[in-house]
């Protein structure tokens, strides 16, 4: 599938598909003509000639044109389902990891892509593309009713070409509102989202007010466009039924005075009716099919937007088990929104297997460090190393299976512990399971839970304190034979009990050869890590054995040099000057 455009591949697949639809319209349109010519034939010949016969075997003939025609139409319906339900699998996949890549910088996209392809398959799937397929075909209706008469042809094509520009005026006139309507009701949805995502923190400082207030401006600006577009519509279509009505008395009207003259037979007024009403049916409905088309190119153009989301390199490849060691490169990181340099030109290096604290005030980058290690955020410049091979090396699946990570707001799945810690590995090894918590520390913990690692930890882990939650994802960090695991304040959340467990973690991560990296304000928490990071204003300050960093933090009338920009040093004791 194209990185392009994969949409348009996916389409262009089905042209095949596509194709075969249209023309089973000419045949589903030209079997539509035997109502018609049946009711002329009855008006004219059957009930002048008194001929049961007749009447008999165009019965017959009508009837067999109609189930082939209905199951034409069952055909086309069905294809119709198949590329819906094709596209949705063919697709879905690669919208989902877009979007979580665009989720990482852009968190409130939540999941409007996969709504927008809901809308893409909706409309395949919706009488909306049968009419489309069908409107070519509408000429065959305009060319038996000239051939019944000249003059209520030139009628019908004079309506057909009013409701044109009705249509044309429903484009123009709502457009804009309805546009401006489809944006404001995907802001609001989306403040409504992080209303409900806070609603603990809305409900308990009293902040429904503040919190529901910008929804209520999208949602209030929702409903103006949509009532201005909406009324629009409403005129536009009540003048279009009315032009229907208008113009089938007309007809009905002319075709009795050509009867009358002797221009045309009474069995022609019935088929023109029949007619008229099929070959103006796609005009009639032009209004409807536009505003979903409208909708549907929309959601295209925004599923366009995600393509260049995907930051994964095309030509990774599964390399060598890494043993641990970590290279960072003259690493920085600028926020592309407010230009803000958050990371400033880190060089370090972590050897296999240590256990690494990093400290340093709030805002100083901490957070954003942890992020490039674990390839979630790009750098601006500079490079992360595993084991010498930079991030974007490695192929993403077999880099997730050996990356830990904790964030500071910790997220669990729906499910029970134990396919919490397993990474929702469908068939995981049980044992592997109890091995990350007993590594962890929570494997105690965790049988006293009612059903042990079987307990159902409810929609996104509510049944759990956010100390349990974080210690059940601290066990997740160390599932499988993971090298490096980043722990972003992990234990922000812990009581005394919960700390002394943590620390006895990193020290079985040591004994296991796995390198650790823990971003901490607390140094209770780092008084078995081998080394100490200090950030300040996004520069590596110092870095070197914990002892020597600390006892330098603790004496600040002494001058502590910094590391270098691009110092390559080997980050022993002496880069603590």
């Amino acid at each position: 599938m194209s990185d392009k455009d994969p949409i348009r591949a996916a389409l262009d697949e089905c042209r095949p598909l596509f194709m075969a639809a249209f023309w089973f319209g000419l045949f589903i349109n030209a079997l539509m003509l035997a109502v018609p010519i049946y009711s002329m034939q009855v008006l004219d010949r059957v009930l002048s000639s008194g001929s049961l016969d007749t009447l008999l075997m165009l019965t017959i003939i009508v009837g067999v044109s109609l189930l082939f025609m209905g199951l034409l139409q069952g055909l086309r319906a069905l294809v119709f389902s198949h590329i819906g339900r094709w596209l949705n699998d063919k697709l879905s996949s690669d919208i989902v990891h877009k979007t979580l890549n665009l989720a990482l910088y852009k968190p409130s996209i939540g999941s409007q892509p996969l709504r927008d392809l809901a809308t893409i398959r909706g409309f395949v799937t919706s009488p909306a593309l049968g009419s489309l397929f069908d409107a070519p075909w509408a000429i065959i209706y305009f060319i038996v009713i000239f051939m019944i008469n000249l003059w209520l042809g030139l009628t019908v094509v004079l309506g057909a070409v009013l409701m044109l520009a009705l249509a044309l005026v429903t484009e123009k006139l709502p457009a804009k509102h309805s546009s401006l309507a489809n944006d404001e009701q995907i802001k609001s949805m989306q403040a409504m989202d992080a209303v409900i995502r806070n609603a603990e923190v809305v409900k308990a400082m009293g902040l429904l007010e503040q919190a529901s207030r910008r929804w209520r401006v999208h949602n209030r600006q929702w409903l103006e466009h949509a009532f201005s577009a909406t009324n629009l519509q409403t005129v536009v279509s009540h003048a279009t039924r009315t032009l229907r009505m208008g113009l089938q008395v007309l007809l009905t009207g002319q075709g009795a005075w050509l009867v009358i003259s002797g221009g045309m037979s009474s069995g022609g007024i019935i088929a023109v009716s029949i007619l008229s009403g099929k070959a103006l049916a796609p005009f009639d409905a032009a209004v409807t099919i536009y505003q979903t088309w409208i909708n549907t190119q929309k959601a295209y153009k925004r599923l366009q937007e995600l393509n260049p989301a995907s930051t994964e390199a095309n030509r990774t490849m599964v390399l060598p088990e890494p043993r641990g060691e970590i290279a960072i490169e003259k690493l920085t990181f600028q926020d592309k929104q407010s230009s803000r340099w958050i990371v400033r030109g880190v060089n370090i290096r972590i050897e296999a297997g240590e256990a690494v604290g990093i400290i340093g005030p709030s805002g100083t980058g901490k957070t954003t460090l942890a992020r490039l290690l674990v390839g979630v955020a790009q750098p601006t410049s500079g490079s992360v190393r595993l084991d010498g091979a930079a991030l974007d090396q490695w192929d993403p699946d077999q880099l997730g299976r050996l990356i830990g990570y904790l964030p500071q707001g910790v997220e669990l799945f729906s499910g029970t512990v134990a396919e919490n810690i397993a990474r929702l590995e469908a068939e995981a090894d049980p044992q592997m399971i109890v091995a990350a918590a007993q590594m962890a520390e929570v494997h105690d913990y965790i049988l006293q839970l009612p059903n042990g690692y079987q307990t159902d930890i409810g929609l996104n882990g509510a049944l759990l304190s956010a100390g349990q939650k974080q210690r059940v994802a601290l066990a997740r960090c160390f599932f499988g034979g993971v090298r490096l695991v980043v722990l972003d304040e992990p234990n922000a959340h812990l009581d005394a009990e919960g700390e002394l467990a943590f620390v006895k973690c990193i020290m079985n991560a040591k004994e296991r050869g796995i390198t650790t990296i823990t971003i901490a304000h607390r140094p209770s928490v780092l008084q078995k890590v081998d080394k100490i990071l200090v950030l300040q204003g996004g520069e590596a300050k110092m870095f070197g054995p914990a002892v020597e960093v600390l006892d330098k933090m603790t004496r600040p009338e002494q001058n502590v040099r910094p590391i270098r920009k691009h110092q390559d040093t080997e980050l022993e004791a002496n880069s603590v000057n």
